[in-house]
């Protein structure tokens, strides 16, 4: 950013946009320059956001052609455009720092010193001011962080970082007050000309001040371009139509009451920009014939210099037309030829390396989860079950007549971290989906990276709370040796990663939090039924049923080894067992594996949960992959 870019044109074309039969763009022109500021201006629906969604490629539009410089605006050259949307999408637990350095590591190229990174993180934050709030966290509702202003500074700070040639701003100066969003607005225009960068922005009502700032001006209505031109010179083309409005009051406010107000005035407004579209391309090239053109000024043969970038609704007198001109579709070829292309080609699809993008997507995901997973209630939650779970399971006697307590020892563990799990992946996922799918959206990284990275960076977090609470209920219910407390443990992480799988692929495939809660709900107790506690005699019909769930499995392994290897007991006046016709009957710990619906092997039980955990976390994968 220490060199001004290169001239850049950004024209569109003829857009056109129709979804489910409704019209929202029709045939809308423009452009914008290098140095300076195009405002897209309009009443609320008239498609000022659908079509800055258009040029950013994030939306497909019917017809019509956008180019840079003459040229096709392909993919490559979408990565030197940035795309500010109107909402602030961040981690919220990240201060503003490691926000800006993750984004200046991972979308900058690896052949980039961390030095340089850092110098120009330094001169973003300068020329932003946001230096003083650089250690504050994002924030959300429930924690406070960075005011309105910042973080819409912030947002525009992250595109900054990739020396864009191009910026797309979706309402900068919604929300914030009239003194902000001016020093916002100051900032963007000096942004704009120091660096010779274009800038488009989409803008509802801006104060007086705001407005003048603007170098070029598209009004939208209803999905028409109602006016294009100079900015200055938007009050006199509607005075030109015969259009009447109060004098001495905020352009922008008599703009938007002319195309809210009165449903004539709008409909002459339309009909005139599209008449005055209808212009021959011959009559075009002869009029621009006549003087020079240099793609913002021409002189015409008295030596007087007037607009000459064609334009819908673009207002300007010269001795060839006191017309409008509307058509921008065919600039000359010495106004191309004149300027230069927007910097080198960038042919690697990713700006960094895999592993660039798996280290840093660790670190930061490791930085936002911590405040997650050791959430103050979450401690606190697990704590409280624990008391009460050793409260009523404590030392449990090594009996026949608490069998039963023994097994409920062993099954609540299952339940209780298989609930948390899926739900902490459900939750995680939901809160980081928009800040992916903004990320990704830029060529930010591969998802892999990001899968493998969250994977892997929660893994040593996500096993400490388990683990502790774990061995306390173990030694406190004294419910087996260290042997088999390794075992147990194990086991018990085992089922953890599965439910937590399961969380991945609930949280890709149900984005809205209502329904993922009460997918997971639906889900959990299906295999809460199924997992061979609360009912172990199913009808024979439906008794494949248990392998279904994913609670069998692991009660199924921990019971076995707890239990298999019991001394025989005799029946005494029980009926619980088969073999108990008399009280004299013996039954042993197959047996009692038998009773409960137990007919798989320890080894089978921990090789099954071990292939879920990798099929499971698979199809997490492909199920982010084709619904992000």
């Amino acid at each position: 950013m220490k060199t001004k870019a290169r001239d850049t044109l950004l024209t569109f074309t003829d857009i056109n946009l129709t979804l489910k039969e409704k019209a929202i763009l029709t045939n809308v022109n423009g452009e914008a320059k290098s140095g300076q500021i195009l405002a897209i201006m309009g009443p609320s629906g008239s498609g000022k956001t659908s079509l800055l969604n258009i040029l950013a490629g994030d939306l497909p539009m019917s017809s019509g052609t956008v180019t840079v410089n003459g040229k096709p605006f392909t993919k490559l050259q979408k990565r030197k455009l940035a795309y500010v949307l109107q909402s602030d999408i961040f981690l919220t637990k990240l201060t503003l720092r490691e926000t800006l350095y993750f984004t200046a590591m991972i979308r900058l190229p690896d052949h980039v010193s961390k030095a340089d990174k850092m110098a120009r993180i330094d001169e973003i934050v300068d020329a932003l001011h946001l230096r003083n709030c650089l250690d504050t966290i994002i924030g959300d509702f429930m924690h406070r962080g960075l005011s309105g202003g910042e973080k819409k500074r912030a947002n525009i700070a992250c595109e900054l970082l990739t020396d864009p040639n191009i910026m797309l701003i979706d309402e900068p100066t919604s929300g914030l007050d009239s003194s902000t969003a001016h020093v916002l607005m100051e900032e963007l225009k000096d942004f704009a000309s120091q660096y010779n960068k274009t800038l488009l922005i989409t803008i509802h009502q801006p104060s007086s001040q705001i407005f003048h700032m603007f170098s070029t001006l598209l009004l939208l209505v209803r999905g028409h371009a109602a006016y294009f031109g100079g900015a200055q010179l938007a009050l006199k083309y509607f005075s030109d139509l015969g259009l009447d409005f109060p004098d001495q009051y905020n352009p922008s406010d008599i703009l938007l009451e002319l195309l809210t107000t009165d449903e004539e005035v709008v409909n002459k407004i339309i009909k005139a920009s599209t008449l005055k579209g209808k212009i021959q391309n011959t009559e075009k090239k002869n009029c621009i014939g006549n003087g020079e053109v240099n793609g913002i000024h021409r002189k015409d043969g008295d030596g007087n210099t007037h607009n000459s970038v064609l334009g819908l609704g673009y207002y300007k007198k010269d001795t060839c037309t006191s017309e409008i001109v509307l058509d921008i579709s065919s600039l000359e070829k010495g106004v191309q030829a004149r300027v230069e292309t927007t910097g080198p080609s960038h042919n690697k699809k990713w700006p960094t390396s895999f592993w660039t993008q798996f280290k840093m997507l660790s670190w930061r995901n490791a930085k936002q989860s911590r405040w997650r997973i050791f959430d103050d209630c979450v401690l606190a939650h697990a704590a409280i079950v624990a008391v009460a779970y050793c409260v009523l399971y404590y030392q449990i006697p090594d009996t026949i007549e608490t069998l039963r307590d023994r097994m409920g020892a062993v099954f609540f563990p299952l339940i209780f971290w298989g609930f948390a799990m899926v739900t902490d992946s459900v939750t995680s996922f939901i809160g980081e989906r928009e800040v992916v799918v903004k990320e990704r959206k830029a060529g930010a990284y591969r998802l892999s990276a990001y899968y493998i990275a969250k994977m892997v960076s929660e893994l040593p977090m996500l096993i400490i709370l388990p683990i502790v609470q774990l061995s306390a209920m173990y030694w406190m219910a004294g419910i087996g040796g260290p042997i088999t407390f390794a075992m147990y443990i194990g086991i018990n992480l085992l089922n953890c990663f599965t439910n937590q799988s399961i969380g991945y692929i609930i949280g890709a495939c149900v984005p809205k939090f209502k329904y993922s809660i009460t997918t997971v709900n639906t889900i959990m107790v299906l295999f809460l039924i199924l997992g061979g506690f609360f009912n172990t005699h199913f009808p024979s019909w439906f008794a494949w049923a248990k392998y279904l769930s994913f609670l069998y499995y692991p009660f199924a392994a921990i019971v076995t080894l707890l239990f298999a290897d019991i001394e025989p007991f005799s029946c005494g006046s029980s009926q619980t067992f088969k073999q108990c016709q008399n009280e004299t009957e013996l039954v042993t710990g197959s047996d009692v594996l038998h009773s409960m619906g137990i007919d798989i092997p320890v080894y089978c039980s921990i090789g099954m949960m071990a292939v879920l955990v990798v099929v499971l976390r698979i199809m997490g994968y492909f199920a982010l992959k084709y619904r992000l």
